[in-house]
């Protein structure tokens, strides 16, 4: 993890932070959709969703919603050892988000309209392009679209970027750590700075790195533990939620977290939290 201090735009932890402003991160929409966004809901940060409580949680990096009710998933993606999964996980992502705004009993004409933008320092498809958007169209008449409302973009910060507007040119530029060049990039800019210099921000960070290491270092250890008995993969995931779960206790008892908080950030109810750490 790197230090807070040298933290840019591309840390995924500084991102969240500076995606928090509403109208910067409109004003990013505005330049990743090419269109003009009067007003957005303001961005909840970390937004976790549950399908089944059998099933795979997923946290948002940035969740949105716009006027006209679409809804916008925001991922920061700057390691390229997940490139292999990310069209499965926008899979997944969507029928999360599907699942999360469709009432039991409501039309599935309810459904509405939803983008998922992977903002990637590196080329997801290998072919030089700053931005990739996926729709379902037919294969016998490509005019023809479905029209199920749901769209996927993945920016590559490093691709060609004669396609694209130079507003948004900017921002990837910046986002590969070139200066500043325009006001949006310089507000920007700021606000990592001010970030940077906070230090309740700096302590919360250096809560979210030992969080991911001991949750990391706790799925191996239970990993090995357990993987003879049920297998490698399932003792490993058991045992980063173990660690998980263990961290935010502790941040509860030393006051960094209050109960609900924590239970926020696992996915969980407080009840269902209180339980879980119980047993640890």
């Amino acid at each position: 993890m790197k230090d807070f201090r040298n933290a840019t735009i591309s840390n995924n932890f500084m991102f969240r932070l500076v995606m928090e402003k509403p109208e910067l991160c409109r004003q990013l929409l505005e330049r990743i959709l090419d269109t003009q966004i009067s007003k957005i809901v303001y961005p909840e940060a970390e937004k976790s969703l549950e399908a089944q409580l059998t099933s795979k949680g997923i946290r948002l990096d940035i969740y949105v919603t716009l006027e006209d009710g679409t809804v916008i998933d925001v991922e920061m993606q700057a390691a390229d050892s997940t490139k292999d999964t990310l069209a499965k996980r926008t899979r997944y992502y969507q029928s999360i988000l599907d699942n999360d705004a469709l009432k039991k009993g409501e039309l599935y004409s309810k459904l509405r309209q939803t983008i998922i933008i992977f903002i990637c320092t590196f080329d997801p498809f290998n072919r030089n392009f700053s931005r990739y958007t996926f729709s379902s169209r037919c294969h016998e008449e490509y005019k023809l679209s479905l029209e199920d409302g749901v769209c996927k973009i993945f920016l590559n910060t490093y691709g060609d970027k004669h396609r694209i507007s130079r507003e948004l040119a900017n921002f990837m530029d910046y986002m590969n750590g070139s200066e500043p060049n325009d006001d949006f990039t310089r507000r920007l800019q700021a606000e990592v700075e001010l970030q940077r210099d906070d230090d309740g921000r700096r302590m919360l960070y250096m809560t979210y790195s030992q969080t991911l290491l001991e949750m990391e270092a706790k799925g191996i250890e239970q990993g090995i533990k357990q993987g003879f008995k049920q297998g490698i993969e399932q003792g490993i995931e058991q045992g980063i939620e173990a660690g998980m779960l263990k961290t935010l206790r502790d941040l509860v008892k030393d006051g960094m977290l209050s109960p609900a908080e924590a239970a926020k950030r696992a996915g969980m109810s407080i009840e269902e939290f209180g339980k879980a750490v119980s047993k640890l």
